[in-house]
């Protein structure tokens, strides 16, 4: 009879034991990750673009610092198609291998805006606009004169605002004077600056150098038709300087989102 209860005793406890748990889920070896940034050409962040993945059709957007990140990707040969209403859209290929995290940096062309006033007698005579970003797209065309974008204002490693300009040709370090300052060495050794397309003044001075996001420097015999009266400081020609302030590149993203 002892054998019968511990026969049974031994089946209940077959039927009801506990079953071992699953093995714990590794991480997704068939999926990817795609992170970057969407910039314009002078490095100003795009936010509310809209970045498409195919294979998949997988739609992601950049935050307000042009960042995105796109979890769960199929791996191999991808297609990324980045819009944004106001700049060119922009396709880029990339191969992502299973596990593994991709790490892009997209470049946007910005659209040519309509001007109000435009000479078409020749290049160089082009009336550009003033005080915005699209003026400083439209005088890069033309092809005179000196820029820096924002990437290139920091990779200057400068503190004083006037020493972002050290390394341009035309510039070098006041020896005997103010060290904050820079001066010209070409033509009459003479400075002008603007700020934002304006003279600076105390509501708008000289920007910090954390706070610049581009620099236009012009030549007296280079100067664009809407900045020449500024070249000149009585009867001499000057190199003229046109600090731009990260407000005007703010001010260039605010523009209606493509739904």
């Amino acid at each position: 009879m002892y054998r019968t209860i511990l026969a049974l005793l031994l089946a209940v406890v077959r039927a009801t034991g506990a079953q071992a748990p699953p093995p714990a889920q590794g991480p997704d070896t068939t999926r990817a990750v795609i992170q970057g940034s969407v910039r314009d050409s002078l490095g100003i962040a795009i936010d509310g673009a809209s970045v498409l993945v195919r294979p998949g059709g997988l739609i992601f957007r950049t935050d307000s610092a042009g960042r995105f990140v796109a979890r769960g990707i199929p791996v191999g040969n991808l297609s990324l198609t980045v819009r944004r209403l106001g700049l060119s859209p922009l396709e880029s290929q990339v191969t992502v291998h299973p596990g593994t995290t991709v790490t892009v940096d997209l470049v946007m062309r910005r659209l040519p805006q309509v001007l109000a006033q435009v000479e078409i007698n020749a290049a160089q005579n082009r009336q550009c606009p003033r005080f915005s970003l699209d003026g400083i797209l439209c005088r890069r065309e033309v092809g005179k004169g000196q820029f820096m974008n924002r990437e290139e204002i920091v990779a200057t490693g400068a503190i004083f605002p006037q020493h972002v300009l050290r390394d341009l040709p035309g510039f070098r370090v006041n020896l005997n004077g103010d060290p904050r300052r820079i001066e010209s060495i070409a033509g009459w050794r003479c400075m002008e600056f603007l700020v934002d397309g304006r003279p600076p003044s105390r509501i708008d001075p000289v920007p910090r150098v954390r706070d610049m996001f581009a620099v236009e420097v012009y030549q007296p015999d280079e100067a664009p038709p809407e900045y020449r009266q500024w070249v000149w400081r009585g009867a001499y020609p000057c190199t003229l300087v046109i600090f731009w302030s990260s407000r005007v590149g703010r001010q260039a993203n605010r523009v209606p989102r493509q739904e």
